[in-house]
């Protein structure tokens, strides 16, 4: 059976397909009526089913996390389209093709990675410098670097997306320093390099993204800077004050702790990788919310709950024959100026 991707979809189909079950949970009606609602995943995005009918016995049949294939009904609830599931199962292994389920990074990582050691190897701070050096070199580290997401949902959710994110803080950081040249260039550069390195073990992403149990526990900074302490024990000689320094940009990077992180940035340097990793993720959850909704007429998407607004897709373009400016996500990674 032919894939049907959660991107084609339009209002008012008749579908069948299979995809991820990411999240159910059985739930009650204002009219006492119990229904299974679930969060459904392929790789090209996200959307959320509803099962009115024998929702108990359907919810038993599978666990989350499980591909199930599923007949239902598309429709719009408000200005999202959502399913209307009247069967659902799960699959066996062997009965679907991973490759359709985990959404991969858009660019080529092998570049990105070549690109993100040419940024590294400019540093003049020897002990930063070996610090980033012998993370890169660690092939089980780097490994799961270039395959682990950036996040469940949020921004550069998929196959590759820590790399991405982290390359795109690494040239956020370049052209900050570059305006404001009191900063430490090389403590910044390393804790743009390491704020994310975590993330290895934040998450799990076989059939779907998912926190492990080191990520709900402990978390991607505490995880990061255990990263950071047992390669800096290796380095003789190895300043404590920069140690200080680095984890302090690793434990600080989220900026306030109610979005988890473990210190405030006490430093410029911190302050500036806050704001660089913050701008990065939300410009490309943005630019997701845009092309999720570029088959849509409409200027403006629908609203997103996460930032509170709807986003503005721009006035309709007279096609006059001319070739428009077109912004991707490749800006993000641009060589730093």
């Amino acid at each position: 059976m032919p894939k049907l991707f959660i991107s084609e979809l339009k209002p008012n189909l008749e579908i069948a397909s299979l995809f991820v079950a990411s999240e159910k949970q059985l739930r009650t009606a204002r009219n006492g009526t119990v229904y299974l609602d679930l969060k459904l995943l392929d790789k090209t995005g996200d959307i959320s089913g509803k099962m009115w009918e024998k929702a108990v016995e359907a919810s038993a049949g599978f666990q989350s996390g499980d591909i199930v294939y599923l007949r239902a009904r598309t429709e719009l609830y408000k200005d999202r389209m959502q399913l209307s599931i009247s069967e659902i199962m799960p699959v066996p292994a062997g009965g679907y093709d991973p490759a359709d389920f985990l959404p991969v990074c858009p660019f080529d990582r092998d570049a990105l990675f070549e690109r993100l050691g040419k940024l590294l190897s400019g540093m003049a701070d020897c002990f930063a410098r070996r610090l980033c050096e012998a993370i890169l070199a660690d092939p089980e580290i780097m490994t799961r670097f270039k395959l682990a997401p950036a996040a469940k949902s949020m921004h550069h959710a998929y196959i590759g997306g820590l790399l991405e994110h982290t390359l795109s803080v690494i040239t956020l950081v370049y052209r900050i320093c570059n305006h404001y040249p009191d900063l430490d260039r090389d403590l910044l550069i390393a804790g743009a390099f390491l704020h994310d390195i975590g993330k290895i073990s934040e998450f799990v992403y076989d059939t779907h993204i998912d926190y492990s149990d080191a990520g709900r526990l402990v978390g991607h900074m505490v995880l990061g800077t255990q990263i950071v302490e047992d390669k800096i024990r290796t380095i003789e000689g190895f300043p404590e004050e920069t140690s200080l320094l680095i984890k302090h940009l690793i434990l600080s990077h989220h900026g306030e702790a109610q979005f988890g992180a473990v210190r405030l940035p006490a430093s410029k340097e911190a302050f500036a990788l806050h704001m660089a990793d913050d701008l990065d993720a939300k410009m490309n959850a943005i630019n997701r919310i845009l092309a999720n909704s570029a088959a849509d007429d409409s200027t403006w998407t629908g609203f997103e709950t996460i930032f509170g607004r709807h986003f503005f897709r721009g006035f309709p373009k007279q096609n006059d024959g001319a070739a428009g400016d077109e912004t991707s996500e490749a800006g993000s990674i641009a060589d730093p100026a």
